[in-house]
């Protein structure tokens, strides 16, 4: 999808002399001294100073015009990819009036990240960007552009600057910019590895799709009511309708097949524990493919990671869902996610796991298991839900024996192992 962004708005327009003679103070000191040396009739020196002034004059009318009709577009071939691919940026400038330009330089702040040699590359004002400049000339109601490719290397939410554009006359003693402050972002997604098989259990498998056999029931769509047994649970009963009926009634709900899975990602068991970056990033595009895999599926998903991101400073809250944008919303979330905590992974679990739709199976991604790990597992476990945990790169498997399934992974190659390496 091409990306196209004009950045006329929001401009800010600074201009300044090359001098001090040629400011405002500087040009009136000159004249007094024209008219003083006309006085007393030195006429090289009057002739000279009223080149001077005049070629003044002229630089500045023609610097105040010379950003006027100028427009700059910033294009992007893509905003979205996956590691290793490249994604084309497109400059365009354009000059549409009838005085030329000898000379404009455009600035387009860049992250490093995305520059295949930032070194060479002046720095931004902005930390972590560098300055990707063009210089050229421009005669009347023409344009001109650039195109730079930009490396995706890795994971990543990553904001393009502010453009500045600097013109002014031919002698460059009143140069003039305008910089456009709206930025655009590109979002590096996840690696994916593939999965060959994983063993998600659940009691209660829910979803869209409607069961032949009343196998699993999903209390969230109540089709009617019949009278009680013994074997219904109390939870179940509808309360108005056994006064109506002078008896007790359950509701009847209707059966479905496919899983909802809730996918928790607990940043802070990465952090402080010794665990290598490499780590962390292993864990996040296990997360990825988890989701990949259980929408191949057609499972529904949901993700929750206690990580601040970047653009909103929020948790990530992604209820299950099965529509087709639910793995590109997870995936976009999951490259924004950074070390950086919303609070504690036990206290969001506690504050998410009440909003989770019933039924669902919950899935921790994790590396130094949390003290309170086991205490989360056994009430998940008392309120029916089944738990898988996902340990990635991490040391200690407290409260292993509570989760239903607990793997262990250490490189992306084991993502094939899943149903080999279960430990209930």
């Amino acid at each position: 999808m091409n990306q196209a962004r004009k950045t006329q708005p929001d401009k800010v327009a600074s201009s300044a002399s090359a001098g001090i003679l040629l400011t405002k103070g500087g040009l009136l000191v000159l004249l007094a001294v024209m008219v003083l040396a006309a006085w007393n009739q030195q006429v090289v020196i009057v002739i000279l100073l009223g080149l001077a002034l005049s070629a003044a004059g002229l630089s500045s009318l023609w610097s105040r015009l010379s950003l006027s009709g100028v427009s700059c577009q910033r294009l992007l071939s893509e905003n979205r990819a996956f590691p290793g691919e490249t994604i084309e940026l497109k400059l365009k400038l354009s000059n549409r009036k009838l005085i030329p330009l000898p000379w404009i330089e455009v600035d387009s702040e860049i992250p490093l990240q995305l520059l295949a040699d930032p070194a060479s590359l002046p720095a931004g004002e902005t930390p972590g960007t560098r300055l990707l400049s063009h210089i050229t000339s421009l005669l009347w109601y023409t344009s001109v552009s650039w195109r730079q490719k930009l490396d995706c290397p890795r994971r990543g939410y990553y904001k393009l600057g502010p453009v500045t554009v600097t013109s002014g006359d031919i002698f460059g003693w009143y140069p003039r910019s305008i910089t456009w402050k709206r930025t655009d972002e590109i979002i590096v997604y996840p690696k994916i590895f593939p999965i060959t098989h994983l063993a998600i259990p659940s009691l209660y498998p829910m979803g869209e799709t409607v069961a032949e056999r009343r196998i699993f029931e999903d209390p969230t769509r109540t089709i009617g009511v019949r009278d009680y047994t013994p074997q219904d649970g109390l939870r179940h009963i509808h309360w108005k309708a056994s006064a109506r009926h002078q008896n007790l009634q359950v509701k009847v709900f209707e059966p479905t097949t496919t899983l909802k899975v809730a996918l928790f990602l607990a940043v802070d068991s990465f952090q402080n524990y010794g665990v290598a970056a490499e780590d962390f990033e292993l864990g996040i595009s296990t997360a990825a493919s988890i989701a990949n895999y259980l929408v191949q599926q057609r499972s529904q998903i949901g993700l929750f990671v206690n990580s601040r991101l970047p653009d909103t400073s929020q948790a990530v809250r992604i209820l299950p869902g099965g529509s087709l944008n639910q793995l590109l919303n997870i995936l976009e979330a999951l490259a924004k996610v950074t070390y950086v905590t919303s609070n504690s992974f036990t206290d969001f679990f506690q504050d998410e796991r009440g909003r989770l739709p019933w039924g669902t199976t919950v899935v921790l991604v994790i590396s130094k298991p949390p003290e309170a790990l086991p205490a989360l597992l056994l009430r998940l476990k008392g309120s029916g839900c089944k738990s898988i945990v996902i340990q990635v790169g991490g040391e200690g498997d407290a409260g292993a024996h509570h989760a239903d399934s607990w793997y262990k992974i250490r490189s992306a190659g084991e993502f094939l192992e899943f149903k080999s390496r279960a430990a209930v």
